[in-house]
């Protein structure tokens, strides 16, 4: 059954290509094939994104306690030898909460400001993560990690993928009575990273407050304090030249 697939795919290309209306068609016998490769890397580089929030019914008291929160972290990170230009704070919002006054029936401020941090040594990961989890007022937590040499490691998984691309093509031009020929065009796709940590990326990070962040209180502390491998995947689309096979002798 394999086989019959493999060969009614072959010859469909083979009549294809010789279309004479089919413009975006190569004009020569081809197979179009889809290959792809994957690594499993463990990253050395690593980032970290969190909220301050400091609400309180007097404005200043509530950037006071936000300030004194934004001093701790910066003494972490200089403690695990993060450079202060590895730590970026984002410009304070001040709101009033919704639905919520004091006990004089005050407005509630809430002084909210985004916290950023590259970790270039990911043996600090677990101190950091682990020091900012337990402190108050910071929420919102995502991470992300990632590889120094990830143009080498790309360009890697794109040979392996072009390889894995003819091997599939030699089968379908094997079945169809053929043998592949030169590469004539290839177009990877983007690099997909598959993992996932504490069930969200950096790219997910919201400064809205969107419920789709990690609160503090719902994230996994043996989650957040690992460091997990990065699952890669890079796809190719590939089209090989198809020829025949050389005539046996008589």
């Amino acid at each position: 059954m394999l086989k019959t697939r493999l060969r009614t795919a072959a010859l469909v290309l083979l009549l294809a290509s010789s279309g004479a209306g089919a413009s975006s068609v190569p004009a020569y016998p081809f197979v179009h094939v889809t290959g792809s490769s994957f690594q499993a890397v463990v990253p050395d580089l690593a980032s970290l994104d969190f909220e301050i929030v400091a609400p309180d019914a007097d404005p200043a008291a509530a950037r006071a306690v936000l300030e004194a929160r934004v001093g701790e972290v910066r003494d972490l990170a200089r403690q695990l030898d993060i450079a202060s230009d590895d730590v970026t704070v984002r410009e304070v919002r001040q709101g009033i909460r919704k639905e919520e006054n004091a006990a004089n029936g005050a407005p509630v401020y809430e002084l909210r400001c985004d916290v950023h941090i590259n970790v270039r040594n990911v043996a600090n990961w677990a101190a950091l993560a682990g020091g900012l989890l337990g402190k108050p007022n910071l929420d919102g937590f995502a991470s992300a990690f990632d590889r120094s040499d990830m143009d080498t490691i790309h360009d890697e998984l794109v040979t392996q993928a072009i390889q894995d691309a003819r091997r599939q093509a030699e089968v379908m031009a094997a079945a169809g009575g053929r043998r592949v020929g030169g590469l004539m065009g290839a177009t990877p796709d983007t690099l997909k990273n598959l993992s996932t940590a504490m069930g969200l990326e950096r790219g997910e990070f919201r400064r809205d407050g969107g419920a789709d962040r990690a609160r503090a209180q719902d994230v996994d502390r043996e989650q957040l304090l690992a460091v997990p491998a990065l699952k890669l995947r890079q796809p190719v689309d590939v089209i090989f030249r198809l020829e025949n096979l050389p005539r046996r002798a008589r």
